[in-house]
């Protein structure tokens, strides 16, 4: 099973709906001390944590391979309060997907 590193762009509630709706290993930058940390700093976190960075920052993540990155857009999630059940209901569903995923980017479906 897939553990995830959710960026800051994306709030709280995704890794809490994460853990205790879904039973994912899940948890925000700001649970693991990453507030505000380099992009750099994440990357290296997740991959040390075996752990699937989901971000927005395409051009902050792109020179990173060793790590598995999930690509979402902000403009393609309800707004507000939805959010971050959107959006764990994707990565849900792309990890039931993809239960060995490969190291570097992806896009998951929206």
């Amino acid at each position: 099973m897939t553990a995830f590193l959710v960026d800051e762009m994306f709030p709280p509630a995704v890794a809490a709906l994460l853990r205790e709706k879904y039973g994912h290993d899940a948890v925000h930058v700001c649970e693991a001390g990453l507030a505000g940390a380099e992009d750099a700093q994440v990357a290296a976190a997740a991959r040390a944590e075996g752990r699937a960075v989901v971000t927005e920052n395409v051009a902050d993540f792109a020179a990173e391979r060793d790590v598995v990155l999930l690509f979402i857009l902000k403009k393609h999630l309800p707004a507000g309060g939805a959010q971050a059940a959107a959006l764990a209901a994707v990565l849900d569903r792309w990890e039931g997907e993809h239960p060995e995923p490969y190291l570097g980017a992806d896009w998951p479906r929206i």
